[in-house]
């Protein structure tokens, strides 16, 4: 019993915390605390919003030099010829593009990407040889989306940022809410140790006193 009144004079029956001069109430000083790192993560969460740009990502091929490029899944990896870039899409909003350039077979059985088309003859060569990589550079630098492509993209855009948003905004309520549920019970559990009301930060009857410096 010694023992436990003095740990109980310790730490304070009718004062929570003693500081010079003043009236420490460490129960509010948690309260804002809490308070301060329930803030925090909700700015962590809406500084990853901010800062965390939806990815939209698109393949477009083509066959041969003189043929247009059409929209598909992505390319045929080990055969095709690719190349990456990005192009915007308005309001500061970009989409990636993976651009890619089919092989055609050769008499010999090989698979080569042409590069040139002359009166029914092609040209062609290995996907990183320095014509055919040339020829699909510069067809990279010519490439530009359709206006119905950018509309689709935009759209993708626009459902990943909200998607993401909701994401994050659940994790933020969620944080708030295992910080405030943490908060409860560290009080509940405090409280109870030293015979303190749930509603108080002091036993009855104990108001708080001050301490001389």
């Amino acid at each position: 019993m010694a023992r436990g009144r003095v740990f109980r004079k310790a730490f304070g029956i009718c004062d929570v915390a003693k500081s010079r001069g003043i009236d420490v109430n460490v129960f509010e000083g948690s309260r804002r605390v809490a308070l301060l790192l329930k803030v925090l993560w909700v700015l962590g969460a809406l500084a990853i919003i901010w800062h965390n740009s939806p990815f939209v990502s698109m393949a477009f091929a083509t066959s041969s030099p003189d043929a247009a490029f059409s929209k598909v899944d992505g390319c045929a990896s080990g055969t095709d010829a690719r190349v990456f870039i990005s192009r915007p899409i308005g309001n500061g909003k970009s989409v990636s593009l993976e651009l890619c350039f089919k092989p055609l077979r050769a008499d010999s059985g090989a698979q080569l990407v042409p590069y040139k088309m002359q009166k029914g003859w092609w040209w062609g060569n290995l996907r990183y040889s320095p014509e055919v990589e040339a020829y699909t550079k510069a067809r990279a630098e010519s490439f530009q989306l359709s206006q119905a492509d950018q509309r689709a993209a935009r759209e993708e855009w626009n459902r990943q940022w909200w998607s993401n948003s909701r994401s994050t905004g659940l994790f933020a309520v969620g944080g708030w809410v295992v910080l405030s549920l943490l908060q409860m019970l560290v009080g509940w559990i405090v409280r109870g140790f030293f015979g303190i009301p749930w509603d108080q930060d002091r036993r009855p009857g104990c108001p708080g006193r001050r301490y001389p410096a």
